[in-house]
């Protein structure tokens, strides 16, 4: 997981004149490293009366990002929270408690965390999530104006050039959509959104069917959770006659997204294809969720029967 507070936790860390030596536990708080290094480093400052307000919210930002990557999320919330406790305003923990909260898809929640980031710090990573706010609800034009504001801060930013590059699909703009993505993906060959949104411009485009199945693969080595990454490997093995592995990619699909209507369809195609003439009772329930799915297969190139 890509780290979220350190230059906010260095610049903080850094500022009231303590020790600036090494193995100062403020310097190994906020640099990259063994996450249970870092933790304990944090905490020693945490709970360091002598170290200022500013200092300890820091090092709970610093904390929480550590045990987001550790992949402990309650706590990272916590310290999040604490953190805006101490400093109301900390960079950090403004846009790490947003993180968190915009991946479950408390949109509205994370919506006022990020104007205040963008408002007291100006911050590149807020404007991206504002513009992954904006592009879920149907409000294109400003996702554009937040994805533009986020590359003003970090032109090299892969995040917010594949929010762009989504955002410039669904508005029709494929030739730019296709630009972005391809920078995206210069930027961060391991972005599994933009290998993912990648695929899909290929696979509904009928283009370049081999770097779109290149896509789908390192989307999901990245990250196995990845539905549109699943769902695009799934149909594209289809296409390929894989009845078994479609069937495992749609699997993992709906592993994350039970009732979605390309997976339960495309399993049941990869399921009657295979012999197994009970996948038409996944592709009826797919139908109940949409009735055009069959023909967004056909217009993918597969064959359904």
């Amino acid at each position: 997981m890509k780290r979220i507070v350190l230059a906010f936790g260095a610049l903080a860390l850094a500022a009231c004149g303590q020790s600036t030596r090494a193995d100062d536990p403020g310097a190994v708080c906020q640099r990259d490293g063994d996450g249970a290094t870092r933790i304990a480093a944090c905490t020693a400052v945490i709970e360091n009366a002598e170290r200022s307000a500013e200092e300890r919210a820091a090092a709970h930002a610093e904390r929480a990002a550590a045990q987001q990557e550790a992949g402990d999320v309650t706590a990272a919330l916590r310290d999040f929270e604490a953190a805006l406790r101490l400093d109301e305003n900390n960079a950090g923990a403004l846009v790490g408690r947003a993180r968190i909260l915009l991946a479950s898809g408390q949109l509205d929640a994370a919506e006022p965390l990020l104007r205040r980031a963008i408002a007291e710090h100006e911050s590149g990573e807020a404007n991206e999530m504002m513009g992954q706010i904006a592009l879920r609800r149907g409000q294109y034009d400003d996702a554009i104006a937040y994805f533009d504001a986020a590359l003003s801060k970090n032109a090299r930013s892969a995040e917010a050039m594949a929010g762009r590059a989504r955002t410039k699909q669904r508005m029709g703009d494929l030739g730019g959509a296709s630009a972005d993505y391809d920078q995206a993906v210069r930027f961060d060959g391991a972005l599994a959104d933009a290998r993912a949104g990648r695929c899909w411009l290929d696979l509904n485009e009928q283009r370049d069917l081999v770097r779109a199945r290149n896509d789908a693969e390192a989307a999901v080595a990245v990250d196995p959770r990845n539905v549109e990454a699943q769902l695009c490997r799934g149909v594209l093995q289809l296409r390929g006659g894989e009845w078994a592995n479609a069937r495992a990619s749609f699997d993992a699909a709906l592993a994350v997204e039970p009732g979605n209507p390309t997976a339960l369809f495309g399993r049941g195609v990869a399921r009657r294809r295979s012999g197994d003439n009970a996948g038409r009772q996944d592709m009826n329930r797919a139908r109940d969720f949409d009735d055009r799915i069959g023909r967004s297969f056909d217009e993918m190139g597969v064959e359904t029967y």
